[in-house]
């Protein structure tokens, strides 16, 4: 497989580094970039972080700050660091098992699992799959349970026309 970092992405770096006081991050750099991520993706916001991991732990702090200690539902096959980080801000995951055609949480047992404790519903769309169903987006709208996705595998896949990554309450990528 060939590199895909191009001679310009380098020479754009190289001059970046010679600045006088090169800005890495929070730059004008990054804020343009998440102003083009934002409408490419057709959300209102991006804010970026140094890792998709960092991502995970803002989102599930900022999680619990609006709704408090709970229980998360999480797919039994997805990133440590998702899990790592709903441990991290002290709240329990709750395992679902995966619908095995898109290697996502099983949308019905996502549902059978909710109980007045569940606090967000953390989906990892796998390996360019939807894990999104119309059914799922309706009950949990129903029940005022916000949607986090993952989506750092599957950039640019869609659902209903839409991009995933902008169901949710909040959608975590990584351009690693």
């Amino acid at each position: 497989m060939k590199n895909n970092i191009s001679r310009e992405d380098c020479e754009a770096v190289i001059e970046l580094l010679r600045q006088e006081d090169p800005i890495l991050t929070q730059s004008a750099n990054v804020r343009a970039f998440e102003r083009e991520w934002s409408s490419w993706l057709g959300v209102k916001y991006s804010v970026f972080v140094n890792s998709g991991s960092s991502a995970n732990l803002l989102t599930m702090a900022a999680l619990k700050e609006l709704y408090g200690s709970g229980e998360v539902l999480v797919p039994a096959i997805t990133w440590v660091s998702d899990i790592a980080s709903v441990l991290h801000c002290g709240m329990q995951p709750v395992f679902v098992d995966i619908d095995p055609r898109t290697l996502a949480m099983d949308n019905e047992q996502v549902l059978e699992k909710i109980t007045p404790r569940t606090r967000a519903v953390f989906l990892t769309h796998v390996l360019g799959y939807n894990g999104l169903s119309r059914r799922l987006l309706d009950e949990l709208d129903h029940c005022g349970i916000p949607l986090i996705e993952d989506v750092c595998e599957s950039h640019g896949a869609t659902f209903a026309g839409r991009k995933l990554g902008s169901f949710g309450l909040a959608s975590n990528f990584s351009f690693y």
